[in-house]
């Protein structure tokens, strides 16, 4: 048996208009109503309901289930928290150019190419529907990663890794 993922507790605030915001590991989740289908980033699970469904981050648009936000671990992408200033240990790292390929650090990050996907599809980041006749969206050449366009900047760095 897998152990239970460590629920975290958020910390709401509620905005001038009344409504709140539930901060969790850098990202500031609005509670938003669907108008299309769409599948939760976190479990890949499809979010239905009346009214609003899910939750979706300010920052990196990421949607998820009510029930999901609190279990999430990955840092925002996009949001202020993810602009913090880096260590100066990891800056080093990364200025310091060496002649060993196994001596850098390994990258995470996802190459994207256009893609026509042949059926309906669905986006890997926000869980909407890639929309369009030809070229809806991109695709990962290492992890086949679907997201579109205006997701591509957005995404998690984890081409390779299992989040869950």
């Amino acid at each position: 048996m897998s152990p239970a993922p460590e629920l975290q507790i958020p910390t709401v605030t509620r905005q001038s208009d009344g409504t709140k915001i539930h901060e969790i590991s850098g990202h500031k989740f609005k509670a938003v109503g669907l108008a299309q289908p769409t599948f939760c980033s976190f479990c890949s699970k499809f979010i239905y309901g009346v009214g609003k469904q899910g939750y979706k981050c300010l920052g990196c648009e990421t949607v998820v289930h009510k029930r999901c936000h609190a279990l999430i671990t990955a840092r925002c992408t996009f949001g202020p928290s993810s602009r913090a200033p880096v260590p100066a240990e990891t800056t080093n790292l990364k200025t310091r150019r060496s002649r060993s390929a196994s001596e850098e650090p390994p990258s995470n990050t996802h190459h994207f190419n256009k893609h026509f996907f042949t059926r309906p599809t669905f986006c890997d980041h926000c869980g909407s529907m890639l929309y369009g006749l030809t070229k809806q969206g991109v695709q990962c050449t290492d992890c086949h990663a679907n997201v579109h366009f205006r997701c591509q900047e957005k995404v998690l760095r984890n081409c390779g890794i299992q989040c869950q």
